[in-house]
């Protein structure tokens, strides 16, 4: 599936390791008055609401995915994916082969729908999209680092898992220093929050500026066919 619209519209990812601090910029870029797509919460609308997917789930790890609300047990799902055992390594990429394309399948018809409403900037936070080749379906790619003591901290305070468990997690990404070197841009967040609002601010001044690259259309192939 590919975005197209009458309106020419810079995609733009917003990408970053886990406790990097990518929420919090997206969140200020927000404030900022732009408009963000968020592939994780897509993601867990599709399996707390799709039928099929729900039902995938149920066999791929039993009810006990589920809560009595009907909601994800995101810890027990986190315990079945994260890890270091080959069991773990499977399942998470049977969850991502499940998920992934009905993911990006939204995000397409959601961000098509803002070009066609005439939005002039799309930013999409989506943390693996190195992992899954999608850098070159952006006009340009935001990437948020943190030094990986701060990365596992934070983790672990907002998480309240264990060091083992954010490394299990960390292991599954693409190590920073690897990609920096092909983000277009790159926000360090190892400093205080006032920090970072200015990397975000100053950002915020130059994109509206920012030309589409993506020659005559912003593309982004799916794993399903329409």
């Amino acid at each position: 599936m590919i975005i197209q619209s009458e309106h020419k519209a810079v995609l733009i990812g917003l990408t970053g390791g886990i406790g990097s601090g990518k929420s919090t910029v997206s969140n200020l870029f927000v404030k900022s008055g732009f408009t963000v797509l968020n592939a994780d919460d897509i993601a867990l609308e599709i399996m707390e609401g799709n039928p099929e997917v729900r039902d995938k789930l149920y066999k791929m790890f039993s009810s006990l995915v589920f809560n009595d609300d009907r909601t994800i047990n995101r810890n027990y799902l986190a315990e079945r994916v994260f890890g270091i055992t080959q069991e773990h390594r499977k399942a998470l990429k049977e969850l991502n082969n499940l998920v992934h394309p009905h993911v990006l399948d939204e995000l397409l018809e959601r961000a098509e729908e803002l070009a066609s409403n005439g939005e002039r900037c799309i930013m999409i936070e989506i943390p693996l999209l190195y992992e899954i080749g999608l850098e070159d379906a952006f006009d340009y790619v935001i990437l948020v680092v943190a030094s990986e003591k701060n990365r596992i901290e934070r983790v672990i305070k907002r998480s309240n898992i264990s060091e083992e468990q954010v490394k299990a997690r960390m292991a599954e990404q693409v190590i920073p220093d690897q990609i920096k070197g092909y983000a277009d841009f790159v926000i360090e967040n190892n400093e205080s929050l006032e920090k970072l609002q200015q990397s975000v601010e100053f950002l915020s001044q130059i994109i509206p500026h920012l030309p589409s690259v993506v020659e005559e259309e912003n593309t982004i192939q799916s794993g399903t066919e329409d």
